[in-house]
């Protein structure tokens, strides 16, 4: 048996300890987390103690562990968005592998530094999109490349968040402020677009957008509403964001509690509704991510996509329409379902595939374990290289200049602009 990768650990947030450090724990003959950087002392000293990382490997800052000699072949970075660039540009030179958080990068420039950095140095800089490694997704692909149903002449794809996943990390949480993490199709719908380039098999042309933030502003708020949930408001019995009621009864998702207190308590979380971001009122945060957008895509061969993000879904989970010209393919990720109708018989198929095993259905545990395979020389095993990931960040960046210009971009013009053009 091959003796596990030791790997470092940059940003011990939800992603590093949840997804990162659980599939450590879970499969210690893979990977052993041997360093941990995050500013955060309780993060910090949680991770380094359910690692057994001695102090001396423990730091406060990114900067502080790129200044060393890298203490492992291996390292996961998983600071937050506007980090990624100049943490990652460090971690490359210093000689570490790198699997890098998703979005690579908050620039298209600086995506495609990434990219050459990486490629530069020889090392492998693996891009966290994760649902590639998910099984519904992979079916989704197997369905399509397959054949089966026919031509692709037009795609229907939505991303749905639940209304209170939204609240949590774009009205309250860390990607509310466009200023301090990146604009919405990117931090959130760069998965979306990496799955419609990777399955679809086909460049983008032409993008256009519309969506803007229209329900989440103070003016949907009269001056009785107080700047927290937990200052006695008056219409908390009426609203669905209340967030003593979102973080203590309905959350389904540990990971949204885990965010607000490490401390999984009631007392816990409701000192950290009264204190901190997330007992905030949704109509008084200094939120600017939009609420909903649509992005028309042009793909090579006249191929029609349209992608919809929209943040107040009952439920969480994707659906999708993909036509062809034998068959149509339904899908929908919450049921974890797919229905091929064939067009010549009539018949139909339902898939329904089985509960995943881990975080992202099923595909924090591809992701992890094919960064392990390849730091190990399994470099064919990876899905998801630096250079494959530009492309649909790219496609990113056009959409949200072309929601805020109103125009149509031209994807060759716009990867033609100086510092975009790389071979």
């Amino acid at each position: 048996m091959s003796q596990p990768i030791e790997a470092v650990l940059v940003g011990a947030g939800n992603r590093g300890f949840l997804a990162y450090g659980a599939y450590a724990l879970r499969f210690p003959e893979d990977v052993r987390f041997v360093a941990v950087a995050e500013p955060d002392d309780g993060r910090r000293t949680r991770f380094a103690q359910a690692h057994n990382i001695p102090p001396e490997r423990q730091f406060r800052s990114w900067e502080e562990l790129a200044e060393r000699p890298p203490l492992a072949p291996a390292l996961v970075n998983a600071t937050m968005d506007r980090q990624h660039y100049p943490s990652t540009i460090a971690f490359l030179e210093a000689g570490y592998h790198v699997l890098l958080e998703k979005p690579m990068a908050t620039t298209p420039e600086h995506c495609i530094a990434l990219a050459q950095t990486a490629e530069r140095y020889g090392r492998i800089l693996q891009i966290a999109h994760v649902l590639r490694y998910a099984p519904f997704f992979r079916k989704v692909y197997e369905l399509v490349r397959s054949g089966r149903l026919g031509e692709i002449v037009s795609v229907d794809w939505r991303e749905n968040l639940s209304y209170f996943h939204f609240a949590h990390s774009f009205v309250r949480g860390n990607w509310a402020n466009t200023e301090r993490a990146s604009p919405m199709i990117l931090t959130k719908c760069c998965h979306d677009l990496d799955l419609l380039v990777w399955i679809l098999d086909r460049h983008c042309e032409r993008v256009s957008s519309f969506g803007s933030l229209t329900h989440f502003t103070p003016d949907k708020a009269g001056p009785e509403i107080p700047e927290r949930c937990t200052d006695g408001c008056p219409i908390a019995d009426d609203c669905p964001y209340y967030a003593p009621r979102i973080y203590l009864e309905r959350a389904p998702n540990s990971a949204l509690r885990h965010a607000v207190s490490p401390d999984p308590s009631p007392e816990a979380i409701l000192h950290a509704l009264r204190t901190g971001p997330y007992g905030r009122c949704v109509y008084r945060c200094d939120n600017t991510a939009v609420d909903h957008q649509v992005v028309l895509l042009e793909l090579e061969g006249k191929l029609a996509v349209s992608l919809t993000m929209q943040g107040c879904s009952h439920v969480e989970g994707r659906t999708l329409r993909i036509d062809g010209t034998r068959a149509t393919l339904l899908g929908n990720e919450a049921r974890r379902e797919l229905l091929v109708a064939d067009h010549l018989t009539g018949e139909t198929e339902l898939i329904r595939l089985p509960e995943p095993v881990g975080g992202h259905g099923g595909g924090d545990v591809g992701l992890m374990r094919t960064f392990v395979r390849a730091v190990r020389g399994e470099v064919a095993s990876v899905l998801t290289t630096a250079r494959q990931s530009v492309e649909s960040h790219l496609i990113a960046f056009a959409a949200e200049e072309a929601r805020l210009s109103g125009r149509i971009v031209e994807m060759r013009e716009y990867s033609a602009v100086t510092g975009r053009s790389w071979a």
